[in-house]
């Protein structure tokens, strides 16, 4: 009985952190300078092969080289998949965060982080990044 009773409340503490989750959502939302991001953060839930990142996020942002963001807009195609996975594109200490994830989805799918950097860096856009990574990496088309 005592067991049931305290499921009971987890559970109900689980729906208000849901709900209260929702609403600061919500807030950020409205008074967010960079309604992409939210998109991103939401659609991010969705497991996209990195290609896929990269072809789809990377239209949202100006591509720049040699830095992750230039504050106004611009990502490399690293700051693109970190915001995939939440980078506001300004925090500091978010970025650390959304880094690891990043570099864990490329682990996983077996991409060089250092490979993405040159492939920006040398002048090739997102789409041709992506369409390399689709010919050349078996594992980029898997699910990250």
């Amino acid at each position: 009985m005592a067991q049931q009773q305290m499921l009971k409340q987890k559970s109900s503490v689980s729906q208000f952190l849901d709900e209260y989750k929702k609403q600061l959502t919500e807030n950020l939302e409205q008074y967010t300078h960079v309604p992409n991001i939210i998109t991103i953060s939401r659609q991010s839930n969705q497991e996209s092969s990195i290609s896929e990142i990269i072809r789809t996020y990377g239209k949202q942002f100006t591509q720049i080289r040699k830095q992750y963001t230039d504050g106004r807009g611009g990502r490399c195609v690293m700051g693109v998949i970190m915001s995939y996975y939440g980078w506001d594109g300004k925090c500091i200490t978010n970025a650390e965060r959304r880094l690891y994830a990043a570099l864990v989805a490329l682990r996983q799918a077996g991409i060089s982080k250092e490979l993405l950097i040159e492939l920006n860096d040398s002048g090739a856009s997102f789409d041709q990044i992506a369409d390399y990574l689709d010919r050349n990496c078996g594992l980029a088309n898997t699910k990250s």
